[in-house]
């Protein structure tokens, strides 16, 4: 490149500056530096303009400007009058789109000044020009990560309120201004002490200024009661969730405000429920104390004197007296058992019962059911056996609930069995480390349709065949209740015209 091209003498500085000044210009690399003649025709190109362009000096010198523009802006003349407005004002600047050799485009800031001639002609333009691709990238995602925030907080199901370290109100979003009633114009730039009663304004900026000082996501206020105030001066309950967020601005606090006015309401609610049903338990157990006595007692009564009668102590009976008075007694003991599952299951159910843990023979266990239980099974012309393991085996458990469900379960098993036997049997379960009591007859077994409502309270199954020892549906349910209560399990496996066995699983 030659000296003159620079115009160094209308520099009017010496050749050793001129000559210096041009190899500055030259070596450049962080700013492309062309310079083009009134005609815009390059007449000089750096470093600078080589990297970003990608051409040599010997390929571009002598060409039109006019290849570094795009064809959209060399159509509108864009270069043109870009050497127009530099001629008027004395410099042009500004960011155009830029093309490369390989016809691939990116973004400059692009200052333009005029280059002095020998005459009052201009000589031609000096244009210098920076990459800004990178930083438009930046600016652009910046403005997405703005755009996705700002979305955000107006999708936000509360309302977003976001102050700085003195407690001006920086940005807010739309629900703010449907829950407390003030346009964003009238929150942005003042005091968030704005939002909340006024008794509360003493001792929130002792508050904030905490937060910025330990600055972290936490519910504000934890365990007291805020309110919100809202233009009209209505307080409302809120609960408030705090978080940091960096900004240019330094750190600020985000807020997010919800107005728990129905929660509230509903806990109000819900605790005068609980009120009311702590006094309907009060008078339950009461009711059931009342009843366990006024109930049980007469009854009891009319069972004995009804065996006294047919043990004809009082005197002979004729066999109508007889068999009338069989009746009662069996009704009273069908009424009696009724009285019981009730009491029984109520206790359960009101976690009143009482559990003692202690150590279980389970073969010694199983004896004492069948004793209890030998005369119904007599009476009935059933078999009743126990089959025990070999080796003693004993289980830590709630002696009188683990009692009460063999009883109810071979009970059960000794009712609905016409002919035939019931067993109880003790077997081990190495691999779930667990003793498993059975209960199995050979009675009418339980048809599909009714094995899912097994154990519901209240459900009775072959009704179309009912005897006098059928209750309310209670018996199963309560075997299922003390089983989960003292932690143990009931399966159930039947067929029916086959019979039935019931497993009671303990857990070692």
């Amino acid at each position: 490149m030659s000296s003159p091209q620079l115009g160094r003498s209308d520099l009017q500085l010496g050749d050793d500056t001129a000559e210096f000044l041009a190899d500055v210009i030259e070596s450049s690399t962080e700013r492309s530096i062309v310079a083009i003649d009134a005609d815009g025709v390059i007449v000089l190109w750096n470093e600078g303009a080589r990297r970003f362009y990608g051409y040599e000096s010997s390929e571009i010198v002598g060409q039109s400007w006019t290849l570094l523009h795009s064809q959209e802006d060399v159509q509108a003349d864009v270069p043109g009058e870009v050497m127009r407005c530099a001629l008027r004002d004395g410099k042009w600047q500004g960011t155009m789109r830029r093309l490369r050799k390989d016809r691939s485009d990116f973004t400059a800031r692009v200052v333009v000044t005029p280059r002095a001639g020998t005459s009052d002609e201009p000589g031609g333009f000096v244009v210098i020009s920076s990459d800004i691709t990178a930083e438009e990238r930046h600016t652009q995602e910046l403005a997405r990560a703005e755009s996705y925030t700002r979305s955000f907080l107006e999708c936000a199901p509360d309302a977003m309120v976001i102050v700085n370290s003195t407690g001006e109100i920086r940005v807010t979003n739309v629900e703010t201004e449907r829950l407390f009633g003030y346009t964003r114009d009238e929150l942005i730039g003042f005091p968030v002490e704005m939002l909340i009663p006024p008794r509360f304004h003493h001792a929130h900026p002792t508050h904030r200024a905490a937060f910025f000082v330990d600055p972290q996501t936490r519910p504000m206020g934890a365990g007291l009661e805020l309110f919100g105030r809202r233009k009209d001066g209505a307080e409302f309950p809120v609960e408030i969730s705090l978080s940091p967020m960096e900004s240019d601005e330094g750190l600020l606090a985000t807020a997010s405000i919800r107005d728990v006015t129905k929660q509230k309401l509903v806990e109000h609610r819900l605790r005068e429920a609980n009120i009311q049903l702590e006094g309907a338990n009060r008078a339950k157990d009461k009711f059931l104390a009342n009843m366990s006595h006024e109930l049980r007692t007469p009854l009891n009564a009319i069972l004995g004197f009804t065996g006294t009668l047919l043990m004809k102590q009082p005197g002979p009976l004729n066999s109508e007296q007889e068999r009338q008075l069989g009746v009662v007694r069996t009704n009273s003991r069908h009424l009696l058992s009724l009285i019981n599952d009730l009491l029984d299951l109520a206790r359960i159910e009101s976690g009143k019962m009482k559990l003692t843990i202690e150590e279980i023979d389970c073969e010694a266990l199983l004896d004492d059911v069948a004793v209890a239980l030998h005369p119904l099974a007599e009476e009935r012309g059933i078999e009743l056996t126990v089959e025990p393991l070999m080796t003693p085996t004993t289980v830590r458990c709630d002696r009188r609930a683990i009692r009460q469900i063999l009883i109810n379960l071979a009970n059960n098993a000794i009712k609905f069995t016409d002919h035939g036997g019931v067993s109880l049997t003790l077997s081990r379960h190495e691999r779930e480390a667990s003793t498993i009591l059975a209960v199995a007859d050979t009675g009418r077994g339980i048809k599909a349709e009714d094995q899912r409502l097994l154990f519901e309270a209240f459900e009775q199954f072959g009704a179309k065949d009912a005897t006098p020892y059928e209750g309310a549906g209670l018996g199963l349910h309560i075997c299922q209740t003390l089983a989960a209560a003292v932690g143990a399990s009931i399966s159930f496996q039947s067929e029916l015209g086959v019979g039935s066995t019931f497993s009671l699983e303990l857990p070692d």
